[in-house]
């Protein structure tokens, strides 16, 4: 009796656990990929040369070189590219969307500004 209801507190806090792990895994790659945005705006500027951001069917690439997403998260598809003065060039779909299924269906939303190289983020 003891055995089994040590168990079931055991598998009750590691279902909480393992959530809570995937939850952090989430957030950590959007602050992770907000850095990876700046820093294309950044080295695009810095190199005088234009870098691109984008991302089809899940999959994100920088400067066409595919970067690990994390299960955690999922993309809308986009591609952003910049000029050599960190403005934005072009856009396809001036919004990135990023997903967040454990955290009941949480989206982030980059709203993208054509020439500024700007952006708005809201989450929902």
């Amino acid at each position: 009796m003891t055995l089994t209801l040590t168990c079931f507190v055991v598998l009750m806090f590691s279902a909480t656990l393992q959530k809570t792990v995937h939850i952090i895994r989430g957030e950590l790659f959007v602050l992770q990929f907000e850095m990876i945005l700046k820093n294309q705006q950044a080295q695009a500027v810095t190199n005088a040369e234009p870098r691109s951001l984008s991302s089809f069917k899940g999959v994100v690439k920088v400067n066409g070189v595919r970067q690990p997403v994390p299960k955690e998260t999922t993309f809308s598809d986009f591609e952003v590219t910049f000029k050599e003065n960190g403005n934005i060039q072009s856009i396809k779909d001036a919004k990135i969307v990023i997903s967040l299924p454990y955290e009941s269906e949480k989206q982030i939303t980059y709203q993208l500004q054509l020439g500024s190289g700007q952006y708005k983020k809201t989450t929902s």
